[in-house]
């Protein structure tokens, strides 16, 4: 039974609360006691009794007088949160190490709790273990997407239930507005909510913008019932997030690890050579192997090993990439790795735990930068291992450029990003007040739309990729702060970290790991004809899913049901089946379903999949659509055109309809056969005496479709922006 003293002192300053009581200190053996002011909360966290000496520092900016963060030691180097408080603390909590249990913490608190975690597997290892005995219950509620033989009750069902005193939800960020709408805002002040591994935001945001969206919910809950928890925080572009209060735990022990760092010019032939070499040297020993890439690199790593070891091996992956991994696909079961050989991709980085002992390798490849560890992720990847002696050893295989920007200024970076991203939310807004106090100004075909500004928002920094600065919420532009982030990681990464050999070497070193460092030039390579033989398959699992897709399409009666069903699937499927199902619910009012998913596969490719847009949308515009009328002005059928001709008929569309500038006459011949008729071959006649080459118009169905259109775009239609031409 906790002992409860009445708080004596409270401080309140800069979004930070401290509260103190007298608790009795016992001397000489407990013959004398005496009292002495102790930490009561911390930011509302309750401390425990036994920590009431809990050892803790303020600091303060001496210039402004203002709390910058609080931090606390933790008493032993093993010690869990629950063992010095009752209560999480509100803020952004900086665990700086893995397995201190602040998730356990909260969903064991007694009140209700709403804990959002960024995987489907962390929140599912969490809530299984909570079945009520001799019941169907479970006090963890689970929300998130499908798991096999895993059937939680339903939100209502458990909300109602008044067995359960305290709600506890553990739900994926993608379900989070789901699970949010059945409780009601109204109601969200009877919570506390917790955002766990908060830096995956940063790091996954990009090509999981649902994350950010969903993170919007942070703020609708009072500032002292919610917080961020990770192990790994950097710093956070979103200026609402600087706002929190920082608690940093500390540890009197620091953790180093002893790593072995291997720089080469090929990772993955040395990382089959290093899986052979532990084998060898350690028969009875297990390997996990960290890398962010299945099908060009797990899979080629495993099918160049001999015969026995590859029947020894397995692969953890997210949903997505689940059929490219096939046979080898396995999950954690009770806290041990699946085989002798198991790789993991970065779905596991976070939110598993291990408990025996294995050799870690974790890969990053210049090649494919979502590879690329920061040493957080590296230090997050390394603590899935909750065994008492840790790893059994430690290596990092990685490889670098030279193409290193010397002029970053990195403390302007994030400056400039965002004042990018603020450019674009300023001109969205005021583009809209242009367009509504100067209606001649703007005309109909230059309108610029808060999604044509979202769509066209990406930018490259030093080297990144081409990330969104900006997303559209509530059909408002604003920054897309975790996109951002991302971009900095990036740029930090490529330009410093996997720059030259000797980055990660610095920095891993200056952490105060002990480092042993060797450059390997590798001559010998994977085979081709192993990367042949796993893209063969790839894409062979790539169909099977795809016609699974279909047939469950097919199911639906209602363009409506057809959407949502969509939708639904595209959430675990393949990457590039996920993009046939975004094409599909773009496409599917206009072109009859059957029709539509035999053309569809055909055109993944982004240059393929425009012309095929834009044709389909052409070919069902109204019979009595500008566009349609001097189409059929320009070209009869059964006619034939020169060169000449079609430029002139096509820039009457092209140019004179939909403004999108003249072009020349091989041009114009390629659109008219791409987007607006078949043509025949190209053949000669005579003309006036001359023998020139024409064109003859066979249809005006370019695609060969033979069916008239669901729906057709009515006449008054503005389609200078509905197509997609760049």
């Amino acid at each position: 039974m906790e002992k409860i003293f009445p708080p004596t002192t409270t401080i309140c300053k800069d979004n930070y609360e401290l509260q103190f009581a007298k608790a009795p200190e016992y001397i000489n053996n407990g013959e004398d006691i005496h009292d002495i002011e102790v930490l009561y909360l911390l930011n509302r966290g309750n401390v425990r009794y036994l920590y009431h000496h809990l050892k803790y520092d303020i600091n303060e900016n001496q210039e402004t007088g203002k709390i910058e963060s609080i931090d606390f030691t933790m008493s032993s180097d093993n010690a869990k949160l629950g063992e010095i408080f009752t209560t999480l603390p509100y803020g952004l909590i900086k665990k700086n190490r893995t397995g201190v249990g602040a998730t356990t913490l909260e969903l064991s608190s007694r009140r209700n709790s709403i804990v959002v975690v960024p995987t489907r597997t962390l929140a599912y290892e969490k809530a299984k273990n909570s079945k009520i005995a001799d019941s169907n219950k479970y006090s963890i509620l689970y929300v998130g997407g499908n798991i096999a033989e895993f059937v939680p009750p339903s939100i209502e069902s458990y909300l109602a239930d008044e067995t359960i005193g305290y709600k506890k939800f553990i739900v994926v960020v993608d379900s989070l507005k789901r699970l949010l709408d059945k409780i009601g805002e109204e109601h969200f002040k009877d919570y506390f909510i917790m955002f766990d591994e908060i830096d995956s935001y940063q790091y996954d945001s990009y090509y999981r913008p649902k994350m950010e969206n969903a993170f919007d919910y942070y703020f609708k809950f009072p500032e002292k019932q919610r917080c961020l928890v990770s192990a790994t925080i950097g710093k956070f572009s979103n200026p609402l997030i600087k706002k929190e209060p920082i608690i940093n735990i500390k540890f009197n022990a620091p953790a180093p690890r002893n790593i072995n760092l291997i720089h080469t010019n090929d990772v993955f032939i040395e990382t089959q050579k290093k899986i052979k070499q532990l084998i060898e040297n350690y028969p009875n020993e297990k390997i996990l192997i960290a890398l962010n890439l299945v099908t060009k690199g797990m899979l080629p790593i495993i099918n160049s090993l001999p015969g026995n070891l590859q029947s020894q091996c397995s692969i953890l992956c997210g949903q997505g990439s689940k059929l490219d991994a096939g046979d080898y696909y396995k999950e954690v079961i009770n806290r041990l790795l699946p085989s002798k050989i198991t790789f993991m991709s970065c779905t596991f980085f976070v939110g598993i735990d291990i408990d025996e002992r294995f050799h870690l390798i974790s890969v990053a490849d210049i090649n494919h930068p979502f590879t690329l560890l920061s040493t957080d992720k590296l230090t997050q990847i390394a603590g899935r291992c909750r065994h008492s002696e840790g790893l059994l050893s430690e290596t990092i295989i990685y490889s670098t450029h030279n193409n290193i920007s010397d002029d970053i200024n990195y403390d302007n970076l994030e400056r400039d990003i965002i004042a990018d991203a603020m450019l674009l939310s300023d001109f969205a807004k005021n583009n809209r007040i242009v367009q509504q106090k100067f209606p001649k100004l703007i005309q109909n075909y230059n309108r610029i739309s808060e999604d044509d500004i979202e769509k066209n928002s990406g930018k490259n920094y030093y080297g990144s990729s081409s990330i969104k600065l900006v997303r559209c919420v509530d059909g408002n532009i604003m920054p897309a702060y975790f996109n951002i982030d991302n971009i900095i990681i990036q740029v930090r990464l490529k330009n410093i970290l996997y720059s030259e050999p000797e980055g990660l070497y610095n920095a891993l070193q200056n952490e105060g790991n002990q480092v042993s460092f060797t450059n390997i030039k590798e001559t010998k390579r994977i085979p081709n004809k192993i990367y042949s033989e796993v893209m063969e398959q790839s894409n062979l699992s790539t169909e099977e899913e795809r016609n699974e897709l279909i047939n469950k399409l097919k199911e639906k009666r209602t363009l409506q049901e057809r959407e949502a069903l969509a939708q639904h699937l595209s959430i675990n499927c393949k990457t590039i089946n996920k993009i046939f199902l975004e094409h599909f619910i773009e496409l599917q009012k206009y072109v009859p379903l059957e029709k539509l998913v035999n053309i569809l596969p055909e055109y993944s490719n982004n240059t393929r999949y425009r012309n095929l847009y834009n044709a389909i949308l052409i070919w069902a515009l109204d019979e009595n659509h500008p566009i349609k009328i001097t189409l059929k002005e320009k070209f009869p059928l059964n006619s034939n055109f020169t060169n000449k001709e079609i430029g002139d008929g096509i820039n009457a569309i092209w140019n004179g309809i939909l403004h999108y500038g003249t072009l020349s006459y091989p041009i114009a011949v390629r659109k008219l056969s791409t987007l607006f008729c078949k043509i025949g071959v190209r053949t000669s006649t005579y003309r006036n005496g001359r023998k020139v080459n024409v064109y003859p118009i066979l249809s005006y169905d370019v695609l060969g479709l033979n069916c008239e259109p669901i729906e057709r775009i009515p006449a008054h239609k503005n389609m200078t922006r509905v197509l997609n031409v760049r």
